[in-house]
């Protein structure tokens, strides 16, 4: 039998966490619903570790929410359903 330190712990604890997190776009429901991720939120890419910054939650026509971000020399749109891959700072 294995016994897990504090550490151990802690880590197991942050993994399942990140694997089952995501960005949320808003707080609230219905016509009390606010939109929380706004310009100048830290996210980072959890598989890669980069940290963007966003500029603008926009609603296209689709319908599904997306993010721009930006990082120096870089500046692209985080669609919805890759929301999971990232988290906030």
């Amino acid at each position: 039998m294995r016994t897990f330190t504090r550490k151990d712990i802690s880590y197991i604890k942050d993994k399942i966490i990140s694997q089952n997190e995501s960005i949320e776009l808003f707080a609230g429901s219905g016509s009390d619903k606010k939109v929380v991720v706004k310009r100048g939120l830290k996210i980072r890419h959890k598989p890669s570790g980069l940290i963007y910054t966003v500029v603008d939650a926009i609603f296209p026509d689709s319908g599904k929410p997306e993010i721009i971000c930006h990082r120096p020399g870089k500046r692209f749109r985080i669609k919805s359903k890759d929301f999971n891959e990232y988290e906030r700072l």
